[in-house]
């Protein structure tokens, strides 16, 4: 599931919505970007004296369908002509970095990114373990017993 953005997509609605309306009418999709599969985007629904961010999950050429009232925000009524816009909201970065910053691996060799702890460990084929320490500028470099050091050493080298 990963969120998508694009710079200066927006469009219209073609016709008022209520405020539970789950599919939106608009002008035209053709600036925002494509959704695949689980893939979404937050778009904020402009009024005169509001904004409503909306989750979109899917989209044809003219109609948004989408989860309401998304980042703090609630269902509102809009009328025909209010912009929709791609913007920058906190959902769409949360989401963005939580999708980035997770485990990497290829089945043998591993990345954690750790946002808890602001650490980063990579961990190779033979349980050498590399892991940064937070504050410090400092690397660990740790080889199990019995295990190659050779890793350990081109990367102390290579430091």
């Amino acid at each position: 599931m990963a969120v998508k953005f694009t710079n200066n997509a927006y469009t219209t609605l073609s016709a008022g919505i209520s405020a539970s309306v789950t599919t939106i009418p608009v002008v035209s999709t053709s600036l925002f970007p494509t959704l695949g599969g689980s893939d979404h985007m937050y778009l904020s629904v402009v009024g005169g004296a509001y904004v409503e961010i909306i989750k979109v999950t899917s989209f044809t050429s003219t109609a948004l369908t989408c989860v309401r009232g998304q980042d703090g925000t609630t269902g509102t009524i809009a009328d025909t002509g209010e912009r929709v816009e791609l913007r920058v909201t906190t959902a769409m970065l949360t989401d963005a970095f939580s999708s980035s910053f997770t485990n990497i691996t290829d089945g043998s060799n591993i990345i954690v990114a750790d946002s808890t702890s602001d650490t980063l460990t990579i961990t190779g084929t033979g349980a050498t373990t590399v892991t940064n320490t937070p504050g410090s500028d400092t690397i660990t470099i740790d080889t199990p017993a019995g295990v190659s050091a050779g890793f350990s050493i081109a990367m102390s080298i290579a430091l």
